[in-house]
């Protein structure tokens, strides 16, 4: 897929530790470079803000930065950058007449929504918007000290209802968009990201001399810096390091910073109040695990990288319950969510977790599991890749002309069976893939094992199909065999389903019947739907192989499962007609492996002969 992303103040080139880079641009960043690395194009859209920068920058596999000449070629402030948008839309709409239009833009930020709009404007191209924050929100806590411009509330408005589709990053948004006036189904929630491979709890760790309270973040006074200073009071030998700001050698000039040092000098703890500034991101990782608690206590928060990092590092944190806080962190689980502005609570929650040394750990732990299962950035990018596949769908299909009902059908026939012919030609050349399954599912079924199949939609039948071929049989009548259809159990389905979320729905019937040396095989012709992902992670976990069926790849399916058959083809139909017989070749050659002398060998891998015959579709 062609994707265009415009993020017109945040560029993902920026160090993390500027001024005016945070979350808006990390999440940029790792989001296009988990989709570059499944193979997609991605060009990221930013306005220049120096006359010495290149028109086009590779970035990653797959990424180019683009700079727009919008406004003058210079840092601006983001609240400043409003006049120079139009500007910004139009050169962006001139690009993709010269350089071929996406398949889908992603604006991320108010402004960019507007940029996104204007150069979509006559155009077949579908706007995704994702606010990273809301001006209703941030008008509300800070009031008269919002520097934002007046009209933002009115045009955010108009950009999330004229957008196909809002990608809002936790709940609490969906409610706050829904104050707005703004339909809830034209609003999908996907979290933001967190690498669980860079942020982990194994490593080295800056030394600490007595325990350890971390916040990290630009020093601004919505953060709530000042609330975490002032509990610090009521813990008595606990340092408290505030890892983000200008770097060291500016903080005496930073206005935040001696704000801060007034309040502990009045707390009477400014002996432990560490300001160390800026940090370098690679240096991060072993800053979380020196802390021994990590705090997220802000005033209101979209979503907030620093809970999902502190999560991956495997550390407790004590949070304020607003914003995104309410879904990365499962209170009394994985943290501890407190009223916001209360440093009392915040101290009370602290003291806790640090006289009970066992809690805490637990609770790390549980961390990094809900952040390796939920936020990894290859579950955040399979799900935003989900939410662009409807999106384009029903552009298509809303904007395509009524062709008279007859010819329409003949058309849609001849396009489809062409289209078989291509997914028929990806299956034969992985036939040996299929034959090795059906061998090993012979060897596995047969020595007490069973396999557990899973899909959604159309998937979810071809998914019953195999299991009905096992348990019942396929040519002669054999002795049945255990497999599962996960999507057949809807009493399962439904409970999961009430109970933790359609992520959980096929992860808690593995772990309830997965078993070591069990056969997982997950049907999936985007390779993204994410509660196939979940049951996936959750297999490998447990020992489980994990087989995939899935469309063109590199997709996230794909690349975690221990082997995988990965049909070519440009439509969804196409790729489920090609799974179908996919499973009736396994079928067959795990019945012809069941007919052999036990003593016999398996033949040379090579295509089944189900497989060729199939080919026949192409004439």
């Amino acid at each position: 897929m062609r994707i265009d992303m415009v993020s017109e103040h945040a560029s993902p080139l920026a160090a993390l530790g500027e001024a005016d880079a945070g979350g808006q641009n990390v999440h940029v960043a790792a989001l296009a470079r988990t989709l570059g690395s499944l193979g997609h194009e991605i060009r990221v859209y930013t306005r220049r803000d120096d006359p010495d920068l290149p028109e086009r920058v590779p970035f990653a596999p797959g990424v180019t930065v683009v700079h727009v000449p919008a406004g003058p070629a210079r840092p601006l402030p983001k609240d400043e950058l409003l006049p120079h948008m139009d500007e910004l839309g139009r050169w962006l709409g001139q690009d993709w007449r010269l350089h071929e239009r996406p398949d889908v833009v992603h604006a991320h930020f108010w402004m960019s929504g507007l940029a996104a709009l204007t150069a979509s404007r006559g155009s077949s191209v579908p706007v995704v918007q994702t606010f990273h924050a809301l001006g209703t929100v941030k008008r509300r806590h800070q009031g008269a000290a919002d520097t934002s411009p007046p009209e933002r509330v009115g045009l955010e408005t108009r950009v999330a209802r004229e957008s196909d589709l809002v990608v809002a990053t936790c709940r609490d948004e969906v409610a706050e968009l829904g104050a707005m006036g703004i339909d809830g189904f034209g609003v999908v929630v996907v979290p933001c990201g967190v690498d669980t491979r860079r942020f982990t709890p194994a490593g080295p760790r800056a030394a600490a001399a007595r325990p350890r309270l971390l916040l990290v973040g630009r020093m601004v006074p919505r953060k709530g810096f000042d609330d975490a200073v002032r509990a610090l009071a009521h813990l008595p030998g606990v340092e408290l390091v505030v890892a983000g700001g200008p770097p060291r050698d500016r903080l005496d000039q930073d206005p935040e910073a001696e704000r801060l040092r007034a309040v502990a000098r009045d707390a009477g703890v400014a002996d432990r109040l560490l300001l160390w500034g800026q940090v370098e991101h690679d240096a991060m990782p072993a800053v979380y695990r020196s802390a021994d608690v990590v705090l997220a206590v802000p005033w209101y928060e979209p979503f907030g990288i620093t809970p999902l990092e502190a999560a991956a590092s495997g550390r407790p944190l004590v949070g304020a319950a607003v914003g995104g806080l309410l879904d990365s962190v499962e209170d009394g689980v994985t943290g501890v969510l407190v009223p916001p502005r209360d440093p009392s609570a915040i101290a009370r929650a602290v003291s806790e977790l640090l006289e009970d040394p066992d809690r805490a750990g637990e609770m790390g732990r549980a961390a990094r599991r809900r952040a390796v299962e939920r936020f990894d950035w290859s579950t955040v990018a399979a799900q935003t890749l989900t939410a662009y596949e409807r999106v384009v769908a029903t552009k298509h299909a809303t904007s395509a002309p009524a062709p008279g009902r007859v010819s329409a059908g003949c058309e849609w026939l001849e396009t489809h069976v062409r289209e078989v012919g291509r997914a028929m030609d990806s299956l034969c050349a992985q036939g040996d893939v299929v034959r090795r399954w059906g061998e090993d599912l012979a060897t596995a079924l047969s020595a007490g094992s069973r396999v557990l199949v899973a899909g959604n939609g159309g998937s979810a039948a071809e998914a019953q199909h195999l299991t009905a071929e096992l348990v019942g049989r396929f040519r002669e009548d054999r002795r049945p065999f255990s497999a599962l259809a996960l999507t057949a159990e809807t009493s399962s389905l439904t409970a999961i389903l009430n109970d933790y979320g359609p992520d959980e729905v096929f992860a808690r019937q593995v772990e309830a019947h997965g078993r070591p040396g069990d056969v997982l095989i997950l049907l999936s012709t985007s390779g993204s739907s994410s509660n196939v992902l979940h049951a996936a992670k959750r297999a490998r976990d447990l020992g489980v192989l994990v087989w995939g069926l899935t469309g063109p790849a590199p997709n996230p399916l794909a690349a975690l499962c221990d082997a995988v058959v990965a049909v070519d083809a440009p439509s969804t139909a196409a790729v489920q007609e090609a799974h179908l017989m996919a499973v009736h070749g396994l079928c067959a050659v795990f019945d012809e492996a069941l007919s052999r002398p036990a003593a016999e060998a398996p033949a040379a891998a090579q295509p089944s002969t189900l497989l060729s015959a199939g080919a026949a579709v192409r004439r």
